[in-house]
């Protein structure tokens, strides 16, 4: 039996600033964040930007559109500032897949494009097929 896929979003920002500034802007707390200078436990080398970042709160099983509007929900609760935080720190929405069974297509409908823009969002897209010939789906 395979894994199913693994798919996930968030909204985030990087550059040289304190991410407790932003947090204090932005009116809640980041999933993840860390200082320039902050030490990367996974490769030992200290970072060279801040990065600041929301994730969606779904199960890592729904499709990606989903995790996009749970993104764009929790930026709702504070739209002004998040859109002026995004504009003024180039904002991203990531998207994250792991597909370990199908790839199941993305598609963005013109609201949810509508809110991307708004918050002058550029979308990044990490994509991985995890293909094995050993699979009973190969």
């Amino acid at each position: 039996m395979t894994e199913p896929n693994e798919q996930y979003a968030y909204f985030s920002i990087t550059g040289d600033f304190d991410p407790d500034d932003i947090s204090r802007l932005a009116g809640v707390a980041p999933t993840e964040s860390w200082r320039k200078g902050d030490v990367n436990p996974r490769t030992q080398l200290e970072r060279k930007f801040s990065r600041w970042s929301l994730y969606s709160r779904l199960d890592r099983t729904r499709e990606l559109e989903a995790h996009i509007v749970d993104v764009i929900e929790q930026l709702a609760g504070n739209k002004g500032r998040f859109a002026d935080l995004s504009s003024k720190h180039d904002g991203v929405m990531q998207l994250v897949g792991c597909f370990k069974t199908n790839y199941p297509g993305l598609h963005l409908g013109r609201e949810l494009v509508e809110s991307l823009a708004e918050y002058a969002l550029s979308i990044d897209c990490d994509f991985y097929y995890l293909y094995s010939d050993r699979r009973e789906d190969s």
